[in-house]
């Protein structure tokens, strides 16, 4: 995997895979150019001592070369026309890259678009004195606008405490401990008494600050939690302790037994119930560093990970269903719930929508006909399965009504 993203590059320097919501049409972005770099530089700190040295070496030039790229963007450096999350990316990419190839490029401005940051998009007060939120530009610092969604505060807090540790700042992670505490004083709970992200604050151009929490994720908590968890290792904190745990038993209550989480709850649609590979990989980064990571890997770990698994799996809702089976999966609706038609392959970069008989669309192709899909029917009473078909699956549901099994 790393050799393939260290080789995809456009002739610029950019990286050729960018922007998973809009796939291969995305061809320039700040934070889709760093985060690429940042899975590579992670890679060669955890893993670096199984690469041969001269792919090392590759590795730490294609992340330079990205750089150099990005300074497209703000002339690499942050400024009035950046934005917050996206340009604390590019300092972690920059914390990282020195630390790991020893170039001493970058070493006097990181502390310097650390403070730049911290200065154009900080707003302490957010939703005590003893917190911060940051604003997503300057734009909505002075004319009302949002702070940053909570699943981002993963890309300020992490670098914020990395250059703590690296220039012996304290100040850094004092203002990491205010993010962190914006985060987690501003959850809330939900029907069933599970911990959750909230969506974003809004502060108007008077002051006053208001919350939503809903619509709001819960596969792609992962990054955040892990900078909290990157704080908690410099400075010991019960509150932001305890509010990691109550994540994780959210975690664990939305955990399908295939692996996957519910995506999400509000959206009352498809966003709610099909898993992105993108946000899942945020949670694994912070389940395998906060778990794995510190106690190790239990007997038996690989041989399970690895083992093929032939159930079939599901995550239903009153309005559409997630299905997969060996490579396939779908997204559909519940009879009479709509017309959702999506399919796909796990080993495909690409999907496909299949249209009604009577169109004149092109056929869905072959490849990615998901075979023998199962079918559900949503009463008043819950939710049906009225397929034929003997399958070994497990169907996990969210939302208020529950499985019935099959009619």
């Amino acid at each position: 995997m790393m050799r393939y993203q260290a080789h995809a590059l456009q002739p610029d320097g950019q990286y050729r895979h960018i922007g998973f919501q809009v796939g291969e049409s995305a061809t320039n972005g700040l934070i889709h150019n760093a985060v690429g770099s940042l899975g590579l530089l992670l890679g060669l700190r955890h893993a670096g001592h199984l690469l041969p040295a001269d792919e090392t070496t590759h590795v730490l030039a294609t992340v330079r070369r990205n750089l150099d790229a990005c300074e497209k963007y703000g002339g690499g450096r942050p400024g009035e026309l950046g934005t917050c999350n996206q340009e604390y990316a590019r300092v972690w990419v920059k914390l990282l890259y020195t630390e790991l190839s020893g170039d001493p490029a970058f070493t006097d401005e990181i502390p310097e678009d650390l403070d730049t940051l911290i200065d154009l998009f900080h707003h302490p007060g957010v939703p005590d004195a003893d917190s911060a939120g940051a604003f997503r530009t300057v734009t909505d610092r002075h004319d009302g606008g949002i702070l940053e969604p909570t699943e981002y505060y993963g890309l300020m807090t992490a670098p914020l405490v990395h250059a703590a540790r690296c220039y012996g700042v304290r100040r850094y992670l004092d203002e990491a401990l205010r993010l962190c505490r914006h985060v987690a004083r501003s959850c809330w709970t939900d029907g069933d008494g599970l911990t959750r992200f909230h969506r974003y604050w809004y502060i108007t151009r008077d002051g006053r600050a208001l919350k939503t929490d809903t619509p709001m994720l819960i596969a792609g908590m992962g990054l955040t939690l892990h900078g909290i968890d990157e704080a908690l290792a410099e400075h010991p904190d019960p509150e932001l302790a305890d509010f990691v745990a109550r994540c994780l038993r959210t975690y664990a209550r939305h955990q399908t037994p295939a692996g996957y989480f519910t995506s999400a709850t509000g959206w009352h649609n498809e966003a709610d119930i099909a898993p992105s590979t993108a946000w899942h990989a945020h949670d694994l980064l912070f389940l395998t560093s906060h778990g794995l990571g510190r106690a190790g890997l239990p007997d038996g770990f690989w041989d399970t990970v690895l083992t093929p698994d032939h159930r079939q799996s599901v995550l239903a809702s009153d309005r559409a269903f997630y299905a997969e089976h060996g490579p396939h999966w779908c997204v559909l609706s519940p009879l009479t719930a709509g017309d959702l038609h999506l399919y796909g392959r796990k080993d495909r970069a690409t999907f496909a929508r299949e249209f009604f008989a009577w169109t004149d669309r092109e056929e869905l192709p072959a490849e990615l006909r998901y075979p023998d899909p199962p079918m559900f029917f949503v009463s008043g009473d819950g939710i049906h399965r009225v397929d034929p078909s003997d399958r070994p699956t497990e169907v996990s549901v969210i939302g208020p009504l529950p499985y019935k099994g099959t009619l």
